[in-house]
């Protein structure tokens, strides 16, 4: 019992000290070293740190896969104290920083420069944070840098994927124990996703490729998620729209884990009474939503799930006669949704979709079931042939498609993988041109044992991970 009661302390003392650090940063970006206000939020993270410092010895607060750590244990946060950690991890990749650590003998008057740099400086050519403070003489904090190799680190592809992955798994488990679920550590997996898109699109669309049959929900979810926010930054949507985004899709079927087992998992086609059941799911998202305290992104998520099975002009279910259109996210998550489902293999189905038959089918249905300019967008994104799709080229080759098109080149021509009749494992782009001809093309999409697609990954994306 005591060791429990010294556990919550402690994690009490590291959660006051990271945010604590935010805002006396913050605070310095407002206000002198001489403001009352400065002096009283310095006081308090000095007073923290010392008293940490004196248990463990130098204190050292850092981010990986966008959570905050004291020392290694991870801070968890809630709706209220969101902001501030959000502030934190921020500050913490302007600067390429994993960890900062903070000596005992550190003085306030060391601290109170600390801060201010931190606040008001900026990382500028190939000076870092670290150089910044030995320039100064602050040779009581230490800074270790997110680099590997000559180059900032950020988180490979098949982390933030696998990161996702893990916090469904984790979602899943709270529902089928009753406990609440974990939203809050759901938003920080959301920002991994949406950095990670943010600098390689593609990456993660290749993933998506991967299909998990033994925890299609999760997977289901997580890929719907990276498809909706890449195509929500094809439409322009800003990085905190896009954060609010990949949380509604990644909880659109959450009502699905209210489902009998014998209806979500079973193997064959529903009967009419189970197809009944399972309709019922957005409603049952919708009401497990509202169940919990909620912000703005919150409440976009609860519309998102009541919607995502209602089509663009307005056929599908739920029936409602109150809305007269479907959400921008609504249309967003519809189609990442469909398309998902459409290439993941079925059992009961007498033929799988391939990638190129699931996206002409979405094509095939805007201005009824989708929003004909979300669709065009896309299929730019995706190409005639998307990642998955197993193709017989003009010149012989097989191979399975690994990348789409570059933005505003045809979108016939990806690239691909080849896999057998020339020299597997090679990268084939079939936007190459040779005396203003395209040296090869697509003759045919094949559909592998009646799969649909197979996994497009590029091995390269798993380079970065240890």
């Amino acid at each position: 019992m005591t060791d429990r009661v010294d556990s919550v302390a402690s994690s009490g003392r590291d959660q006051a000290l990271a945010l604590a650090l935010a805002v006396a940063i913050r605070t310095g970006a407002y206000y002198d070293s001489d403001n009352a206000v400065m002096q009283q939020a310095c006081a308090l993270l000095a007073s923290l740190l010392v008293e940490l410092s004196g248990d463990e010895g130098p204190v050292t607060v850092g981010m990986h896969s966008h959570c905050v750590f004291v020392g290694k244990a991870r801070i968890r946060t809630t709706v209220s104290t969101y902001g501030r950690f959000a502030y934190l991890i921020q500050l913490f990749e302007s600067w390429n920083m994993s960890t900062l650590t903070f000596s005992e003998d550190l003085t306030k008057e060391e601290l109170m420069q600390v801060l201010l740099l931190l606040a008001r400086e900026r990382r500028t050519g190939s000076e870092d944070l670290d150089d910044m403070l030995r320039s100064r003489g602050l040779n009581r904090v230490q800074v270790d840098m997110m680099m590997r190799g000559g180059q900032a680190q950020a988180v490979a592809p098949v982390e933030a994927y696998a990161a996702a992955m893990q916090v469904g798994d984790e979602m899943r488990e709270a529902a089928e124990s009753g406990q609440p679920a974990t939203v809050r550590r759901l938003r920080h997996v959301t920002q991994v996703v949406v950095d990670q898109i943010l600098r390689d699109p593609g990456s993660l669309v290749a993933l998506t490729t991967i299909k998990d049959y033994d925890r299609y929900l999760i997977s289901h979810s997580t890929n719907v998620a990276v498809l909706s926010v890449v195509l929500g930054q094809r439409l322009g949507l800003s990085k905190s729209k896009l954060g609010e985004l990949c949380l509604a899709a990644f909880l659109h079927d959450a009502g699905k884990l209210e489902l009998p087992h014998d209806v979500l998992d079973k193997p064959g086609a529903l009967d009419p009474q189970q197809w009944e059941e399972m309709r019922r799911h957005p409603i049952l998202a919708a009401r497990t939503l509202l169940g919990r305290r909620l912000t703005p992104s919150g409440m976009r998520a609860v519309v998102v799930a009541f919607e995502h099975h209602l089509n663009y002009d307005m056929s599908g279910y739920p029936h409602t006669e109150i809305k007269g259109k479907v959400s921008l996210f609504g249309n967003i998550v519809a189609i990442a949704d469909r398309y998902d489902a459409l290439t993941t293999t079925r059992v009961y189905r007498k033929r799988n979709f391939t990638p190129h038959e699931a996206l002409s089918y979405v094509i095939g249905n805007a201005g009824t079931l989708f929003d004909p300019m979300l669709v065009k967008l896309f299929a730019e994104i995706m190409g005639l042939y998307p990642p998955g799709t197993l193709v017989e080229l003009t010149s012989g080759e097989l191979g399975v498609v690994c990348a789409s098109p570059a933005v505003g080149r045809p979108l016939d021509r990806p690239k691909v993988r080849v896999v057998a009749k020339g020299e597997p494992g090679s990268i084939l782009d079939l936007d190459e041109l040779v005396g203003g001809e395209f040296v090869r093309g697509v003759k045919n999409v094949l559909n592998p044992a009646n799969k649909g697609l197979i996994p497009a990954v590029d091995p390269s994306i798993f380079d970065a991970v240890e």
